[in-house]
């Protein structure tokens, strides 16, 4: 009986260290087996789930307007005043040649503004009538002089020559406070006119007959009207 209690405890300390195992494990004991089933301890996991954030873009469309500028070139209209240092018009761009503006036909009812040499064959009524013709110096006076059987060679050229083949005559609108100049032949300067107010023109004291088919002046017309008169010496 000692033995038997013997091997039982020492049984039961075998057991009481094997305890912790898992698994089933037999405990025996004279004359009868039991086994027992281990009891397994679950950990409990809490798993969170991770939290997706998204982000949301918020994208912002930009509209850009280009407001285009129309910049309109305003060309300021040539005023053609009388140069009181040298009252002989330059040959002006365009011309062909003559000076002034020139002596083609513009082609228009009405005279362009511009400065024109000519006739006044009249005036009154507030108007001029106007025979234009075209004054040339230098080569272009002697090549319309051969042209027009006036001269055979350079040799025979005079120095300036005036062309009176336009047979257009224009009505032209004197302007209210129109400057005139005449060529006085009491002080004997041809190159240098007098001023007279309009009222006065055509003056007696004048070397030529005006208004006439041979009073030759420059017209300078602005705005569709003569806002000056220039009487032109001719030896």
């Amino acid at each position: 009986m000692k033995r038997l209690a013997l091997l039982v405890l020492v049984l039961g300390v075998l057991a009481t260290a094997c305890g912790d195992d898992d698994g089933a494990f037999t405990t025996t004991t004279a004359g009868s087996t039991t086994t027992a089933e281990a009891t397994t301890t679950g950990v409990s996991t809490t798993t969170t789930a991770p939290t997706s954030t998204t982000a949301s873009t918020s994208t912002t469309s930009s509209t850009t307007t280009t407001s285009t500028t129309t910049t309109t070139t305003t060309t300021p209209a040539v005023v053609y005043l009388v140069d009181t240092s040298n009252f002989f018009p330059p040959v002006f761009t365009g011309s062909n040649g003559g000076h002034g503006s020139g002596c083609v036909t513009p082609g228009f009812d009405a005279l362009p503004n511009g400065v024109w040499f000519g006739f006044a064959e009249g005036v009154g009524g507030g108007e001029i009538t106007f025979d234009l013709a075209c004054f040339w110096t230098g080569t272009p006076a002697c090549d319309a002089q051969i042209a027009d059987g006036f001269a055979s060679s350079a040799h025979d050229c005079l120095d300036f020559y005036v062309q009176n083949n336009v047979a257009t005559t224009f009505d032209v609108p004197i302007a209210t406070g129109a400057r005139v100049w005449y060529v006085d032949m009491v002080s004997g300067d041809v190159s240098s006119p007098t001023e007279i107010p309009l009222a006065s023109w055509p003056s007696p004291d004048s070397f030529q007959d005006c208004p006439g088919q041979y009073c030759a002046v420059w017209l300078y017309v602005n705005g569709g009207e003569a806002t000056a008169i220039v009487e032109q010496y001719l030896p």
